[in-house]
């Protein structure tokens, strides 16, 4: 369903683009939930962004191949992207409160979108949009629709984002750390209402988060990177038990664990490079343990280590 190829996203400082995404490639199919792990900064949501096409013109460069059932998005014009946004691939943002429009009451955003690509009348779109509503657990629905944006709460104007992305019942649904603004039970009940409506509507998600217990408990293939670079790609189960970069491995290691009586955190030691000091190797090296001097100097291979899991390190190579 959707096709990622040598994507590479390189954003304008002074006279030159630099790179900040490199190289990226991956594959979906529908249905499926592909968990998007990384520190602040590695390209998580700039890799969102191009696949909707919502990057800057001017200031960030995108090549590379994007092929969503069938269409090569990198050829799209906006008036094309506009189409396809919406109706076949939706975006949930990190922060409801700053992605839905304050002037506007919920039921007109709801009502717009559904409109905008369905070409339903004003009293078919307000139906949908409270049935929405209703299908995300919001009380109240017929009066929510007359409500603003801060009149709710951080949970709730969540719930709002999921259902405006769902109208539409798209085919990709990408979640741009969905949760984290929100306290631990009012993120159990969003995951829970993102599976049951991927179950209604065999929606495929991308789901970007820090949270490893997230990525657990909702993803069937993962994909970790790190500074614009797949360190590895697996399954849920090939990641957890049995990782492989020595990046994925630090990023197990600092997860706290019940019951072990650690007085610190395990953490990985030097800081993640800017984009516009990049090794020339593994971009990881300089903060690996197990570096070795072509690490330094010459980038991994990916390699097949397992049916379906890929690791860049020298170490398999």
């Amino acid at each position: 369903m959707l096709e990622v190829k040598d994507l590479t996203v390189s954003f304008k400082k002074g006279r030159r683009f630099v790179p900040v995404v490199e190289n990226l490639g991956f594959g979906m199919i529908k249905g499926e939930t592909l968990g998007i792990v990384g520190e602040s900064g590695c390209g998580k949501s700039v890799t969102a962004l191009s696949i909707m096409g919502l990057l800057p013109k001017g200031a960030a460069r995108v090549e590379g191949k994007i092929r969503f059932n069938g269409k090569d998005l990198h050829q799209f014009r906006e008036e094309e992207f506009s189409r396809l946004r919406g109706q076949e691939i939706a975006m949930i943002f990190q922060d409801p409160l700053t992605s839905l429009d304050p002037v506007f009451s919920i039921g007109s955003q709801l009502m717009e979108g559904i409109s905008e690509h369905t070409r339903c009348r004003k009293k078919e779109a307000f139906s949908q949009s409270v049935e929405m509503l209703r299908k995300v657990g919001i009380p109240r629905a017929e009066e929510i629709m007359d409500e603003f944006p801060h009149q709710l709460s951080g949970g709730m104007r969540q719930r709002v984002m999921i259902a405006g992305a769902m109208c539409c019942h798209p085919d990709l649904l990408i979640a741009d750390e969905p949760t984290t603004a929100l306290d631990v039970t009012i993120q159990a009940q969003i995951l829970d209402l993102m599976g049951s409506l991927q179950d209604e509507f065999k929606t495929a998600i991308i789901l970007i988060t820090h949270d490893m217990g997230v990525v657990a408990e909702m993803c069937d293939r993962v994909m970790i990177m790190y500074a614009g670079k797949i360190m590895e790609e697996g399954s849920v189960k090939d990641i957890f038990r049995d990782p492989k970069h020595q990046y994925t491995v630090g990023l197990m290691n600092s997860i706290p664990s019940k019951g072990e009586g650690k007085k610190y955190l395990f953490s990985i030691k030097g800081t993640v490079p800017l984009p516009e000091e990049m090794p020339a190797g593994c971009r990881f090296a300089p903060r690996c343990e197990a570096a070795q001097a072509q690490c330094l100097y010459h980038q991994p291979p990916r390699v097949e280590i397992g049916p379906g899991h890929f690791t860049s390190c020298w170490l398999y190579s």
